[in-house]
């Protein structure tokens, strides 16, 4: 398979996960988007949240290498390459600072569904105007794991919304606490 067959493989992926995310949400009122699991975690418009500051914050490196301008990627994560699946496993990691959800207060999920949209947009130009040859070929180091081509990029968001999509449903078919905790989102004792 060649790299550019490689690319629009994953891209299908990237978006056949993004739809099953919108279906997910679809029809669901704010209340319930925001509402916290019983157990603590993210309400499902965290999750969304997270997905939006993640991908964002790629579209926004990306377009700084497209201008030649520097990105704050740690210098050592160019010069190797980590495998990507323990990041999958089903074990909770934190989320790093980067990407972690705002407190849910500050959460409008209509603005959120709008900004995923926006930044997979973004992203899909950027490609665009690389073109597909050169975006497969891209070397950009994700921060933890190393230099991934454009190609390791889509199949990460892939996943990355795969492993999201899972939390999703689980957090929007979980019993739910009327009041949740203050900025780190955990259900308040007296709510349990």
């Amino acid at each position: 398979m060649s790299r550019v067959d490689a690319l629009r493989e994953a891209r299908g992926e990237m978006e056949r996960v993004r739809l099953e995310i919108l279906t997910a949400i679809a029809g669901k009122s704010d209340a319930e988007l925001l509402a916290c699991p019983v157990g603590g975690g993210w309400s499902a418009a965290e999750v969304l949240d997270h997905i939006r500051k993640a991908e964002g914050s790629l579209v926004k490196a990306l377009g700084k290498l497209e201008r030649g301008e520097p990105t704050r990627v740690p210098a050592r994560a160019w010069f190797y390459r980590l495998p990507m699946s323990p990041v999958f496993w089903p074990i909770r990691l934190p989320a790093p600072k980067l990407v972690r959800p705002r407190p849910r207060a500050e959460i409008r999920p209509a603005d959120v569904s709008e900004s995923l949209a926006a930044s997979r947009h973004e992203l899909f130009a950027l490609v665009d105007r690389m073109g597909e040859e050169r975006f497969s070929r891209l070397v950009f180091p994700h921060f933890l794991l190393g230099r991934f081509t454009g190609v390791s990029w889509f199949r990460f968001i892939a996943k990355h919304e795969g492993r999201h999509l899972k939390q999703l449903r689980r957090v929007l078919s979980a019993p739910k606490v009327l009041r949740c905790a203050g900025a780190k989102g955990a259900a308040s004792p007296s709510a349990r």
